[in-house]
């Protein structure tokens, strides 16, 4: 569903306001719209550095590493919040939020991996399907195991060693009866 002119006009006039409550002028708040319009990420924007991002990326790592999940999970909230194009980042959220059995908000976020890795890694989808036999989905987590088969590249070793954990794995499924 479309929005209406002047419903634009609204959204616009609101995030205008609050762009100037924070301190900003139009004309920064026009560039910054029109930057993101054309796909600049907020780190962009903004003009945080990779190697910002990656120091950034580095913490959550050590956090998550270090069993803090709820800290790991805030760096890594905010590294896809500055640039949602790595799916390192999402990855990164995707194991916390799973860490801490928050398992349907692992399965979408590992999908947001999947979907910003452009489907070329499985590793995103087996920890889904690992996520929604938790969530006693059984038929769920063989559709993602089975597109672990699917996306990567067998040749490549780390891709299929997932395939073939997943292909253990739904061995293991109960079969569904007719």
């Amino acid at each position: 569903m479309s929005q209406t002119p002047e419903q634009d006009k609204e959204l616009y006039a609101a995030m205008l306001e609050m762009a100037q409550a924070a301190g900003m002028t139009e004309e920064e708040f026009t560039a910054m719209r029109d930057a993101l319009e054309k796909g600049a990420t907020l780190a962009d924007v903004f003009n945080i550095s990779k190697d910002a991002l990656e120091s950034g990326y580095a913490l959550g790592y050590n956090l998550y590493k270090s069993g803090n999940y709820k800290d790991a999970e805030t760096m890594f909230r905010g590294l896809c919040m500055y640039d949602g194009n790595d799916p390192r980042f999402w990855m990164g959220l995707a194991g916390c939020l799973q860490a801490r059995e928050a398992l349907q908000e692992a399965v979408d976020t590992y999908g947001m991996a999947g979907v910003v890795g452009g489907l070329k890694d499985p590793a995103p989808f087996f920890y889904a399907g690992l996520c929604l036999l938790k969530l006693n989905d059984n038929e769920g987590a063989e559709a993602s195991f089975k597109s672990v088969l699917t996306f990567g590249d067998a040749s490549n070793p780390a891709h299929k060693a997932l395939q073939d954990r997943a292909r253990a794995v739904m061995a293991s499924l109960p079969q569904a009866t007719a």
